[in-house]
């Protein structure tokens, strides 16, 4: 889930994403905070999650997988910080 936020504000920042494509993953934010919106069976998750798949899926997907990798490897190096370098002994 980290992944895929990590994955949308790339894509938001990201110059080669047209405003307005932009504009979605906002509306959900503002749908997320304005109380039901649309009233009945909707859940707020379901559509948030509808629009973030419309977002991703209206980006040319080179775009997508170019930002996919670079998180990957962001996630990459901050595991690689974790990890800290010893040596085990016994007495």
């Amino acid at each position: 889930m980290m992944k895929k936020f990590q994955l949308l504000l790339r894509l938001i920042r990201d110059p080669r994403v047209q405003p307005f494509h932009k504009l979605i993953p906002i509306l959900s934010l503002v749908y997320l905070l304005l109380p039901d919106l649309l009233p009945g069976p909707f859940d707020d998750a379901v559509v948030i999650a509808l629009l973030v798949e419309i977002f991703l899926t209206l980006i040319p997907q080179d775009i997508v997988e170019d930002n996919r990798e670079k998180v990957d490897q962001e996630i990459q190096q901050k595991k690689e910080q974790d990890i800290i370098e010893g040596e085990f002994w016994e007495e």
